[in-house]
């Protein structure tokens, strides 16, 4: 840690002290002693105040890099607290599905063993028969493992790029999953919500004649678009069961917190739980009587509509 006085500083100081010096002899020569004590008090004054300032920057400094060192001390503790949950999640996860071949990576784009671990304990519990997953990876195989545990249910993932999309079937077929799980190539497509363009996966290839009782959103990436994950309710709202899940990742990402705020607006008949692990999570809960015809005509309105507008530009 370095702490000084600028350069230009120095020079300031110095040349100041240096011309009251030279003001004091030449003031000493032609008026006599009481200038040469007056011209080097001042210059007592400005080297003093030279010396206040370097220790108001001096203690500024110390306080920044205490600040410094304390965030960077909470950040280690976070991230300390992160790896050991993510190695807990995993271990949970390999002891519950027990996978026959090595999973995908959980690392970068992959969900993170925390979230994977979130998704076994909903199917765990609510033991969905059809669950959608727009994207693939480690999630497909972890859904798909976890289906086969439970005794019952399929997985349809959409993957918008195709040499992936054969990686990862061929990779279901390794397992042996392939009657619980299929990848769709579903290249992105332009759609149109309410007079708003967006990109989103195809769904031409796709037939859905069951519910969605389980809807994970880890696609399209974020960088496609403002708002990339915006579609996946609105154009599957009709589909979901009564009492459907909806999962959304990334959820520390302001542009999934504007997401989900808006799915709030637009549908009357969901709520929402921020789940705290590593990327953040949002958990969405869909209420609707069975008997309630409510899931096909609830959906955006003008004013949500206009506000989704407002963001994207």
């Amino acid at each position: 840690m370095t702490i000084r006085i600028t350069k230009k500083d120095g020079v300031l100081i110095l040349s100041a002290s240096l011309s009251i010096l030279a003001m004091a002899v030449v003031g000493w020569s032609v008026i006599g002693e009481a200038a040469l004590v007056i011209l080097l008090t001042l210059s007592t004054m400005l080297m003093l105040f030279g010396l206040v300032e370097v220790y108001r920057r001096l203690t500024n400094r110390l306080s920044e890099v205490n600040e410094e060192l304390q965030n960077g001390l909470r950040t280690q503790d976070w991230r300390r607290n992160q790896d050991y949950r993510q190695i807990e999640s995993l271990l949970s996860l390999f002891f519950t599905i027990r996978p026959e071949f090595p999973l995908p990576d959980t690392r970068d784009w992959g969900a993170s063993p925390d979230l994977l671990k979130k998704i076994v304990e909903i199917i765990l519990l609510e033991k969905p028969a059809f669950t959608v997953e727009a994207s693939s990876g480690v999630s497909t195989f972890v859904i798909a493992y976890c289906l086969k545990k439970v005794g019952r249910g399929k997985v349809v993932s959409l993957e918008h790029d195709a040499k992936y999309a054969t990686i990862s079937q061929n990779l279901i077929s390794l397992h042996g999953l392939e009657e619980i799980a299929t990848i769709v190539h579903a290249p992105l497509k332009e759609v149109e919500i309410n007079g708003q363009k967006w990109l989103w996966y195809s769904t031409d290839c796709l037939s859905i004649d069951q519910p969605i009782d389980l809807l994970v959103v880890d696609g399209p990436p974020g960088n496609i678009q403002k708002l990339s994950r915006y579609p996946a309710l609105p154009l599957l709202y009709r589909y979901l069961d009564h009492e459907s899940n909806i999962i959304l990742d990334d959820g520390r990402r302001e542009d999934e917190r504007n997401i989900v705020a808006l799915w709030q607006r637009e549908f009357s008949h969901i709520t929402s739980d921020f789940l705290d692990n590593e990327k953040g999570a949002f958990v969405i809960h869909r209420n609707v009587r069975p008997a309630s015809d409510v899931r096909m005509q609830d959906g955006p309105q003008r004013g949500a509509q206009a506000r989704a507008n407002k963001l994207i530009k």
